[in-house]
């Protein structure tokens, strides 16, 4: 049988469809993450869609194909993020008041909390400053204790080398030993030694028995070197005059004249003193303006008559009458010496002496440190 050509079917036809046209409306999106499928009358396969920056499909092909379904057709729809909207609260004027004067109550805390922290480390820093002062105080006193004790030794050598020298003058002798040994003693003690020692800190009394201390031993030293000039500068009429004990010398003489009652003595001045053991002059010559009057001496008869004549006056009375200026002066500044050192005891004008000072600090600055 010969093979014949089939006729073709109209499906169309057959079935009485039409083509029904889609009338236009909001389109329904798909699911999330299903793509949506082409559009009928879709872009040609030669002019592909662009294809998003980021592939719909992992890399892993889940579909086992090279290319996953609708590849080339579908572009991924974008997933659009609802952002939260914000909310707005309206408070009143009470809720704003209370929250400023909280403000305030916590600014007012704050700052008594830090006083207060203030005031602990403050104090902890002055007991600590306290502290280190009141070391310094009583490493103080040990060292014014040393101090006051070497001064002390000084004073008593300077007080004993007085006192021999006083003996010796005493007895018509030059101190000339004594004299030096004066040159080499100095009281080591005077206000420096005040500085650096914490004495701020030390009651009132002990810093007044502290200055007038220092202020007594600059005295004695002041006081030494006034008589050790002395007896340096008068060693020849002093030599002299502690010589007439043991050859004494006429150095003064009266004469008598005839007075507005009756005859009385003028006092006179020898130019040439002459040892009493020697032979007496017969005359003296003494300035009477510009010339020189001769004066004998009295060997009997009416003094007061005739002519002036004069008597020699005992050496061993002199000093009585008039006393060598030297030995006056020498004399007041021993006495003025041993008042510092070892005060006055006479009742109403009492005065405590340089060494006595010494004792009484050292006895305070002892008890401080037991204390």
């Amino acid at each position: 049988m010969s093979e014949q050509k089939k006729p073709k079917i109209d499906l169309k036809a057959r079935l009485g469809k039409k083509s029904v046209s889609v009338a236009p409306g909001p389109a329904i999106p798909p699911p999330v993450g299903i793509p949506k499928p082409p559009a009928m009358g879709g872009p040609s396969p030669s002019h592909p869609p662009q294809r998003p920056s980021q592939a719909p499909y992992p890399s892993g092909q889940p579909y086992g194909g090279s290319n996953p379904p609708y590849a080339g057709a579908v572009s991924a729809a974008p997933v659009r993020r609802i952002e939260p909207a914000a909310i707005r609260v309206e408070m009143g004027e009470e809720v704003l008041e209370g929250q400023r004067k909280m403000r305030g109550r916590f600014f007012v805390l704050t700052m008594i909390v830090s006083g207060i922290f203030a005031a602990l480390g403050f104090a902890f820093g002055s007991r600590v400053e306290a502290g280190k002062g009141a070391n310094a105080a009583l490493e103080g006193a040990r060292d014014l204790i040393k101090d006051i004790e070497a001064a002390d030794k000084v004073a008593d050598q300077l007080n004993e080398v007085l006192g021999k020298a006083s003996a010796r003058l005493s007895k018509n002798e030059y101190p000339a030993e004594e004299i030096t040994a004066l040159g080499g003693i100095n009281i080591p003690f005077d206000g420096g030694h005040l500085t650096d020692k914490g004495i701020g800190r030390f009651r009132r009394e002990v810093v007044t028995q502290l200055i007038t201390y220092a202020n007594t031993a600059q005295r004695a030293n002041d006081q030494k070197e006034k008589i050790q000039n002395l007896l340096t500068g008068s060693k020849a009429s002093l030599t002299e005059l502690l010589a007439q004990k043991t050859d004494p010398k006429v150095r003064w003489a009266v004469w008598v004249e005839s007075g507005p009652g009756g005859p009385w003595a003028n006092m006179q001045i020898v130019p040439t003193p002459f040892a009493v053991k020697s032979d007496w002059p017969a005359d003296l010559k003494v300035p009477r303006g510009d010339a020189n009057a001769v004066i004998k001496r009295y060997s009997k008869g009416d003094v007061s008559s005739g002519d002036p004549q004069f008597i020699p006056v005992a050496p061993q009375t002199e000093s009585m009458v008039c006393p060598s200026t030297t030995i006056v002066r020498l004399r007041q500044e021993l006495v003025e010496m041993q008042e510092v050192l070892k005060g006055d005891a006479t009742p109403g004008a009492e005065k405590t002496g340089f060494l006595q000072m010494g004792e009484d600090v050292v006895k305070v600055l002892k008890k401080l440190l037991q204390s």
